[in-house]
């Protein structure tokens, strides 16, 4: 999931729309991390407790808040065409307290986990501070920048599985399936960072999109393969076939998206991005 960039002109005289207030407060995000959670723990017979599923959500927000902060201290003052931009610049304080809140419960919850856990956790949370380092660093992130979009998915998917992988016997089924997941969160990154150019040229935020110009001929192929894989899991253990048939839905969707970019206004797409994620709810239900 790529941290930030729905285009919308804001001004203090124009309220963000009503649809927008999940994206722009971070919050669909640890929504798609926990469905996909609750899928892989569903088809793998996991128990999964609420700590488990709560210290999921608020690192996953903690990441996404954090790094809109932190991309806002560079924009400039007057209207930015990226709405959750626009937000974390305008009220960095109330943003800050939340983060700081969001963190002190997320020390809280950690401190009810295992010893295993925690230890494999902080290798987690290294690697989490080393994409952060690398993409907000002056000296490093334009070059970071160009693998912006598949290492945010690959930090995003790992993190959902975290608990996931923690309590099971990894199986081939298993990895084909997770790569398949891992590799539809870059997909949903750069369907989005393909749209949003113009907007991350405007703010000087690096993209894979920028520099690859030709990305979304790339995409079908991407898609063909994340969902071979997942299929592929399913030919050797059946109870992966409603996961596999969630992800390809959510691979077409996205490439649907990413055909027609004028079925919808930019703001809408990058909404739309995150929710064709959610079809395991319909699958699983």
């Amino acid at each position: 999931m790529k941290p930030a960039v729905s285009v919308v002109a804001l001004s203090t005289a124009r309220p963000c729309s009503w649809w927008l207030w999940a994206n722009v407060l971070s919050l669909d995000a640890p929504v798609v991390a926990l469905v996909w959670q609750a899928a892989f723990a569903h088809v793998l017979a996991v128990e999964l407790d609420w700590m488990q599923r709560g210290l999921l959500a608020v690192c996953v927000w903690l990441a996404y808040c954090g790094d809109r902060l932190l991309d806002a201290r560079r924009l400039p003052t007057g209207p930015v065409d990226s709405a959750r931009h626009a937000f974390a610049r305008d009220h960095p304080r109330p943003l800050a307290a939340a983060w700081c809140v969001g963190l002190a419960l997320a020390a809280a919850l950690a401190l009810q986990m295992s010893a295993r856990e925690m230890l494999t956790g902080a290798g987690l949370l290294a690697a989490v501070g080393v994409y952060f380092l690398l993409h907000h660093w002056q000296t490093t992130r334009e070059r970071a920048g160009r693998w912006k979009e598949p290492m945010a998915g690959l930090g995003f998917a790992v993190g959902a599985l975290f608990f996931v992988m923690l309590k099971l016997e990894i199986t081939l089924p298993f990895v084909l399936a997770a790569v398949a997941w891992v590799g539809l969160c870059a997909m949903n990154c750069m369907v989005i960072a393909g749209r949003d150019r113009e907007c991350d040229a405007a703010m000087a935020q690096p993209s894979m999109a920028r520099r690859w110009a030709g990305m979304e001929r790339a995409l079908p192929w991407m898609a063909l393969g994340w969902v071979g894989l997942v299929l592929g899991a399913a030919a050797l253990d059946a109870r992966w076939l409603p996961l596999a048939l969630a992800l390809a839905a959510s691979a077409l969707a996205l490439l649907e998206l990413a055909r027609r970019p004028e079925l919808f206004s930019a703001e809408a797409q990058r909404v739309w991005a995150d929710a064709v994620l959610l079809t395991p709810l319909f699958v699983f239900l």
